[in-house]
């Protein structure tokens, strides 16, 4: 059997475990559970409220329509989304809550299944315990089973990264642009991984035409989607912004959490540091891209435990980094010790935010993540790369 077979096998067996764990021990009940009142019946509500012919940012007639269409009394006067994002989702919104629940729960697990197995396919083949191990830890760990259960967005972000992320590297800038559009849908997790995927532009063509026609089109559905509903803004920053800035997990909560206001100041200092070692890697290399996507889970703006499923991509990349620089140990070590904070780590953490009603410190996740992966790929930086190409060329003389 070849290597590749077996991590194909193994990848199988790992998803199939984890789709039985949904499945047989309490989030499938649960979501079924939920299903009325979870936030996918938030997502859910927007398009509902359109195709009944009420501007959902309305803060009369959003509430009482959305009730009164069986999802759960929003947390908010107007719909926690964007326009763009209700737009794309009205074909959902003509569908009784139930099936589009059931669509987008399908949806998603697949998806997501088929993007994690081609990521590892493409930087890390053959790896049958890396294979493994991320499958399980994808539905079977915290983040994947609470988007579940949730109705949350992140497996099909994750999915639409990894689309991005191969896309580019076959040269397909068009899939890629198409894929980024999904970044539109919770544009706060992906500020720093916009950035990271706009600075190669400046060297390669690849990334020009990608940032190109992913500008063109996201821009064109931001304006068509705001003219339909021009009022949109001021209700959505009034009301929405106020509400679910304070308590997420993410660096600014935490440190004001523990430190007041100069622990704000202390948060962006460290995301300020976390770019700065960002910056020093090759743009658009694979080192690039992992040591990106993990700063824009560490340093998001506004994000909950069950995002860092988008952590999935940049823990593949930096692992390929590895392997392809004959360090199997750690690749071995950063994959399955990622698997293993998903699978252990996180759940506690969820636990105890449960207890606390609050998930701030679940940033501790992202945040170690994303030091770890700088730790291992420091040694293919940019300066570390260029003063080891000069000292190949002077070898032979």
């Amino acid at each position: 059997m070849t290597p590749q077979r077996r991590a194909d096998l193994a990848y199988a067996a790992a998803i199939l475990m984890g789709v039985l764990f949904i499945v047989l021990l309490g989030p499938l009940d649960r979501r079924l559970e939920m299903v009325h009142f979870n936030d996918f019946s938030g997502i859910w509500s927007g398009p509902a409220t359109v195709l009944v012919g009420v501007n959902p940012w309305d803060p009369n007639r959003y509430v009482p329509t959305a009730v009164a269409l069986g999802t759960k009394t929003p947390d908010a006067l107007v719909d926690d989304y964007m326009p763009w994002e209700v737009v794309a989702l009205l074909p959902l919104g003509a569908l009784p809550l139930e099936m589009a629940a059931w669509i987008w729960m399908v949806a998603s697990t697949a998806l997501s299944a088929l993007a994690l197995r081609a990521l590892l396919r493409a930087f890390v083949p053959g790896r049958a315990a890396i294979h493994g191990a991320l499958g399980l830890a994808l539905f079977a760990g915290q983040p994947g089973f609470q988007t579940i259960v949730l109705g949350q967005w992140a497996l099909l972000l994750m999915s639409a990264v990894a689309a991005i992320v191969l896309a580019l590297r076959a040269g397909h800038a068009r899939r890629a642009a198409l894929a980024a559009l999904a970044m539109l849908a919770k544009p706060h997790l992906f500020v720093w991984a916009a950035i990271g995927l706009a600075i190669p532009a400046l060297f390669d063509a690849r990334y020009r035409r990608f940032v190109a026609l992913a500008a063109v089109l996201g821009g064109a559905l931001v304006v068509v989607s705001w003219l339909a509903f021009p009022d949109w803004f001021p209700a959505w920053t009034s009301d929405v912004l106020p509400r679910r800035t304070g308590r997420s997990a993410v660096l600014f909560s935490a440190f004001g959490q523990l430190f007041g206001a100069p622990g704000r100041v202390l948060a962006i200092a460290v995301i300020g540091v976390g770019i700065v070692l960002a910056s020093r890697f090759e743009p658009g290399s694979d080192p690039w891209l992992a040591i990106w996507l993990a700063l824009s889970s560490a340093g998001a703006i506004y994000s909950w435990s069950a995002d860092q499923v988008l952590l999935f991509v940049p823990i593949v990349i930096a692992s390929g980094v590895l392997v392809a620089a004959g360090r199997e140990v750690a690749a071995r070590r950063l994959a399955i010790g990622g698997a293993l904070t998903f699978l252990l780590i996180s759940p506690l953490l969820y636990a105890i935010a449960v207890w606390r009603h609050d998930e701030t410190f679940s940033i501790v996740v992202p945040v170690a993540f994303f030091v770890v992966i700088a730790w291992s790929l420091w040694p293919y930086r940019r300066a570390a790369l260029v003063r080891q190409r000069s000292a190949q060329q002077v070898q032979p003389a």
